[in-house]
């Protein structure tokens, strides 16, 4: 027998309760004796109780009787048997390597899953599911129970926060679909109710913790070569922490700082004058429930220079941009944009052109033709002047637009989200938006060629642009579960993840999707390595005091279940029922009989 609500179990340490009544002594009464022979030590019994002699009467034991049942039937109990099919939903989100007593909740949960395993028979099937990076079954034919057992001590956690699941549709779902006697969802989140077919085993408990949110390691500027490093600390409790977050790079400490970080509240640390290193780590030193995210990883940045690849008919003025330091530009014409080897560009400029489609690299669409993906162009104005722009931003820093005035422009009207930066009194000549990580910037003006203090505004604009493109192709690491762009694999490429596998990349590779793990990602190309930083970034997953609550709505069992669970606590509440009418009837009487009684007695 089980209990579907076993908490409810708790009411029968209240049934004690219930003698209370019988144990009060009631109130004296003034009698008159015709003789006092009674109650000589001779006519009277002693008794130790203080209370008096406890009576009870049958109708104590009804009662008894009654809350019993209702106890037992708001705990549901059901009679099962060995299931033959059942699915092991296993949380190996992020949070599941948080340690408790010793122990991460994942090993915890692999306990519990071993445990659910057992409840089969020998000849019983179990489907084996992961919720990070999405709901997914292990493998498609069902596992023994031996080889399930063996499987789940092979799962690891992710460093990925879990999927927004609605768990309480998608499990039954599953059990429906799948045809499954018993779905056993284990997690360390918590859950209210659950049904014949559903069970959910939450894992841990609330706990504070402090979390390393954020890093990077940068140049100032485009013009500055010297590097910065900037990294973030949350407080995930109510206490005020003192903690020390170090700067490594390459595994060599470079740098400290001791940080007072007050109860829910956030700190940012800036360290300057920063080496170079192939790859950077910081980490707050410190003992909480969760040591991942306690580190952060980044790269230096790819180079020193910012390199552009410009594709337009017109060369001579974006090569003026040659003249700025820091800046290296290859030119190609439209025609020969769909034959180029594009890996390395931090910057791919379209002037008077487009690609098909939108690039992998960041780009830059100077006044593009009518097909391209961003946005299309309106009605051409002269010398327009403009009329509003964004104010804090990269791209129109420092910038006197009273006298910013392009000589031709064309408004542009945003086909996908992003920000107006500049606006004209014809419309925005000024557009940026970020997809998938990749800044995209188009123009209804061209800014080139530069002219340096002789266009100083416009100049000042070019160089805002190209400290925009050159920060976003940085060292900022992107987050656990990004892709990593390959560009072109050669036969041989070899990709190392932060936990030692050895991947080998196939030629027609795209992206390496496989970014389960934080840290560094080291790729062999032919004589070179290159490197990739990738992070947890998903703070609920380091805030560990209210996870979400999954909500199992209880109801009718599945069909598949039938054979499994009977549920006999409907006819305990019905008994329960006939118990308190029972009751109802009896116990008024019974009163009235004994009052009527004792008026007969003389006194």
């Amino acid at each position: 027998m089980e209990f579907l609500n076993p908490t409810a179990l708790i009411g029968f340490l209240a049934l004690p309760l219930l003698l209370i009544p019988y144990l009060i002594r009631k109130k004296p009464r003034r009698l008159v004796f015709s003789s006092l022979l009674l109650f000589t030590d001779e006519g009277t019994q002693k008794s130790g109780r203080p209370l008096g002699r406890i009576h009870l009467p049958p109708i104590f034991f009804l009662q008894l009787l009654l809350l019993a049942l209702l106890i037992l039937a708001l705990s549901e109990p059901v009679f099962s048997v060995r299931p033959t099919s059942i699915a092991i939903v296993l949380d190996n989100s992020a949070s599941m390597q948080t340690l408790e007593d010793g122990k991460t909740r994942l090993a915890l949960a692999k306990e519990a899953a071993r445990a659910a395993i057992g409840e089969l028979g020998a000849g019983g099937k179990i489907d084996i599911y992961l919720t990070t990076p999405r709901l997914e079954k292990l493998r498609a034919a069902p596992f023994t129970p031996a080889e399930a057992k063996s499987t789940v001590n092979t799962i690891r956690a992710y460093d990925i926060g879990d999927p927004p699941l609605d768990y309480a549709n998608v499990l039954e779902r599953l059990a429906r679909e799948q045809k499954y006697q018993r779905v056993h969802l284990i997690t360390d989140h918590p859950s209210r109710g659950q049904t014949t077919t559903i069970r959910v085993s939450t894992i841990g408990r609330a706990q504070a913790n402090l979390a390393l949110t954020g890093f990077d390691v940068h140049r100032s500027s485009l013009v500055n070569a010297r590097l910065e490093a900037s990294a973030q600390v949350i407080n995930f409790s109510d206490k005020e922490q003192k903690i020390k977050v170090v700067l490594k790079g390459n595994g060599t400490t470079l740098a400290s700082r001791d940080l007072v970080v007050a109860a829910e509240k956030t700190v940012n640390v800036n360290f300057e004058g920063v080496p170079d290193q192939p790859s950077y780590q910081a980490e707050i030193d410190a003992r909480d429930a969760l040591p991942l995210d306690n580190r952060r990883f980044a790269v230096t940045p790819v180079s020193r220079n910012l390199q552009i690849l410009a594709v337009t008919p017109r060369p001579q003025a974006v090569l003026s941009l040659k003249s700025i330091a820091g800046i290296n530009v290859d030119v190609i014409s439209p025609d020969e944009y769909a034959r180029s080897e594009r890996t390395g560009y931090g910057l791919e400029i379209f002037h008077f052109s487009a690609p098909a489609a939108l690039p992998q690299n960041p780009a830059l669409f100077i006044l593009p033709p009518e097909n391209n993906a961003l946005a299309k162009l309106g009605a051409p104005t002269a010398n327009p002047g403009v009329s509003s722009w964004r104010e804090a931003h990269t791209l129109t820093r420092y910038i006197n637009f009273s006298l910013f005035r392009p000589t031709y422009a064309r408004p542009l009207k945003p086909q996908t989200a992003g920000d107006v930066l500049i606006e004209s009194p014809n419309g925005v000549i000024a557009f940026a938006t970020e997809q998938q990580g990749v800044r995209y910037l188009a123009l209804g003006f061209d800014p080139l060629p530069y002219l340096g203090r002789d266009n100083l505004p416009m100049s000042i604009f070019t160089l805002n642009f190209l400290d925009w493109f050159f920060d976003s192709g940085g060292s900022r690491g992107q987050a656990t579960g990004e892709p990593i762009r390959l560009g072109s694999v050669q036969t041989g490429d070899i990709l190392t993840t932060p936990v030692g596998d050895k991947v080998s990349l196939k030629p027609q590779l795209g992206n390496f999707s496989a970014t389960f793990y934080q840290g560094i990602y080291q790729r062999q190309r032919g004589g070179r390595s290159e490197t990739y930083a990738r992070n947890l970034q998903d703070a609920g997953e380091s805030d560990l005091r209210n996870p979400t609550t999954i909500e199992i709505q209880s109801g009718a069992p599945t069909p598949s279940s039938g054979s499994v669970l009977f549920s006999f606590w409907p006819y305990l509440l019905l008994a329960s029922l006939l118990l308190l009418l029972l009751e109802w009837f009896i116990n008024p009487r019974t009163a009235s009989l004994r009052f009527r009684r004792g008026v007969r007695q003389p006194v």
